[in-house]
């Protein structure tokens, strides 16, 4: 049975870099193939925060594998366990045994306009403003039929999963993973409509650079691509999910929202009730 595991690490967290040292260590004792971000692969293991685990998740869906996330620091919504716990849930998973959680990625392709390369994102798409002090006019449409124009700092296309991230600073709601649904945020909106939309997962969505301004795209903070005035971005949901590995009795999405936002703690009696 091939067992490659394949690393993504902070390498500007000291205690990232120690504790991927010791799992490789602890790996290449039982056995597993450890490779460091490249090549072939069965499961990617990213060690340090969301963001690291972000990189992690791009390179597994182009090897089409499952990605873990090992927590240094603060609590994220994406890393799953600690590292001292991460060696018999990487073995788990190796060996199809480990609970595999399907998440919802999005995919930007060139629909008229200036060609890019396509571009994956677990948490979200943006196309927003190039210079600091102008705005950007986005025309939207949903499945061809045309909805409005933004004139904003930008207008973001999100996941579920991105919907705690630059979504939910652009005032989007929380979206539970489990919903599969996009959701179109427009980023500081110069006008009197400013909400968000929920949209169907099949649905697609494009945003073509209208006036005289042009944007620049980017997926998942990644770096970006300039867009000129006249470009076509078709956003839709990716041909295949991201697949997280879980722990069995690990904490809840709402779990971690209540703690990552400091949401009030449960009231004395509400235990008891119903």
């Amino acid at each position: 049975m091939s067992r490659r595991v394949a690393f993504v690490v902070h390498e500007g967290r000291p205690a990232a870099v120690e504790a991927a040292a010791t799992l490789r260590r602890t790996l290449a004792d039982d056995g597993v193939e450890v490779l460091d971000a490249a090549g072939p692969c069965d499961l990617v293991v990213s060690v340090g925060g969301d963001g690291t685990f972000l990189r992690a998740a791009h390179l597994a869906a182009g090897a089409d594998v499952p990605v873990l996330g090992v927590k240094v620091g603060r609590l994220g919504f994406l890393t799953e366990v600690e590292p001292g716990d991460a060696p018999p849930l990487i073995l788990a998973a190796l060996e199809g045994r480990a609970r595999i959680e399907e998440r919802l990625a999005v995919r930007a392709d060139a629909a008229g306009g200036a060609p890019f390369e396509p571009q994956w994102g677990l948490n979200e798409i943006i196309v927003e403003k190039r210079a600091r002090h102008r705005l950007v006019r986005l025309a939207v449409e949903v499945d061809g039929e045309y909805v409005t124009t933004f004139s904003a700092d930008g207008v973001i296309v999100a996941t579920p999963t991105g919907s705690t991230a630059y979504s939910f600073s652009a005032r989007g709601p929380i979206v539970t993973p489990d919903v599969p649904c996009l959701i179109v945020d427009p980023i500081a909106a110069h006008m009197v409509f400013d909400r968000s939309f929920v949209l169907r997962a099949d649905q697609v969505v494009t945003l073509e650079v209208v006036g005289d301004e042009p944007g620049i795209l980017s997926a998942d903070g990644r770096a970006s691509l300039e867009v000129p005035v006249g470009t076509r971005v078709r956003i839709r949901a990716a041909d295949r999910p991201s697949r997280f590995v879980r722990l069995d009795d690990g904490p809840g999405f709402l779990g971690r929202v209540r703690e990552k936002f400091g949401l009030p703690a449960e009231p004395e009696g509400v235990a008891e009730r119903g």
